[in-house]
C-alpha cells in the first residue's frame, strides 16, 4: 500500500491531574480527535473516559481502542500500525501528560517514522517541563533520568552520581519515582546529596493542591512533607 494514502498518527496529552480541560487543552485537540476512530491508550478504561470528555461526539461503541504498555510486546507493534497503514488516523494517548516522555508511546512513533508516517504532536501539559519551568533551575541544559532504582543503595549511589554531574556541568537532573516511593527517594535525597545543592519539587502538577519549590537540600530538611502517593517531579540543580 503507498505510504501517500497513510493516516495521520496524533499524539494527544492527556490530564496529570483532575482539572478543567480549557485550562489544559486547546480547542484543536476537540477538533481533531472528531476525525480520529482508533486510539492506542495505556489503559483502555481511563482513555475512553478522556476521549469521551475531552469532546467527542461519535458514539464510543463506534470506536475502536488498543492497549500499548509495559506489557506490549515488540511483534504486536505492526497490528497497531495497521489502521494507518489503511489511510485512518490514529490518536495516541498517554495515562498521564504527554505521549513519548516517561511512557512507551516511542515504540509506536519510531515504527511510523520509519514507515514515513506522519506525526503531529498535540500540545497539553507535560509535568517534566512544567517543574523545569517554575524551578529557576537551569533550563538551558537538562536531563531526564527517569525512574531511579528501587534499592537505597543503588539508589543513593545514583543521587550522588547526579548530583555530580550538577556540579560539573551545572546541568539540571530531572527524575520521577512510582508515588508511592515518592517518600524513600525524598529521604534518600536529604540524607546523602550536598546541603548546599538545590531541590524542586514538582507536587501534584496543574491540580489545585499544586506545589512547584525549589529550596537547598539544608532547608528542606526542616521541612515536613508527605510525598507518598501524590505525583511528584523531582529536579536538582544549582
Amino acid at each position: 500500500m503507498s505510504l501517500m494514502k497513510s493516516g495521520i498518527l496524533y499524539l494527544i496529552p492527556s490530564p496529570l491531574a483532575e482539572c478543567e480541560f480549557a485550562k489544559l487543552f486547546p480547542p484543536f485537540n476537540a477538533e481533531i480527535i472528531q476525525n480520529v476512530e482508533h486510539f492506542i491508550v495505556e489503559d483502555l478504561r481511563t482513555g475512553r473516559r478522556f476521549v469521551k470528555k475531552l469532546g467527542m461526539k461519535k458514539q464510543m461503541d463506534c470506536l475502536q481502542f488498543s492497549t500499548l504498555n509495559e506489557h506490549t510486546k515488540g511483534t504486536e507493534t505492526e497490528s497497531l500500525l495497521q489502521p494507518l497503514l489503511e489511510g485512518k488516523n490514529v490518536g495516541l494517548i498517554s495515562d498521564a501528560g504527554t505521549p513519548c516522555i516517561a511512557d512507551p508511546g516511542n515504540i509506536i512513533v519510531s515504527r511510523a517514522q520509519q514507515l514515513g508516517i506522519t506525526v503531529v504532536p498535540l500540545i497539553g501539559p507535560n509535568s517534566l517541563l512544567l517543574a523545569l519551568m517554575a524551578s529557576g533551575l537551569n533550563g538551558q541544559t537538562f536531563a531526564f533520568n527517569g525512574y531511579l532504582p528501587r534499592e537505597q543503595p543503588d539508589r543513593e549511589r545514583q543521587l550522588l552520581f547526579l548530583e555530580s554531574l550538577v556540579k560539573k556541568s551545572n546541568q539540571t537532573q530531572i527524575f520521577m519515582e512510582t508515588p508511592y516511593r515518592n517518600n524513600h527517594v525524598f529521604k534518600s535525597i536529604l540524607a546523602v546529596c550536598d546541603p548546599a545543592l538545590r531541590l524542586c519539587l514538582g507536587v501534584n502538577i496543574t491540580a489545585e493542591s499544586e506545589m512547584i519549590k525549589t529550596m537547598t537540600v539544608k532547608k528542606w530538611k526542616t521541612q515536613k512533607l508527605d510525598l507518598h502517593k501524590q505525583p511528584t517531579v523531582f529536579l536538582l540543580g544549582r
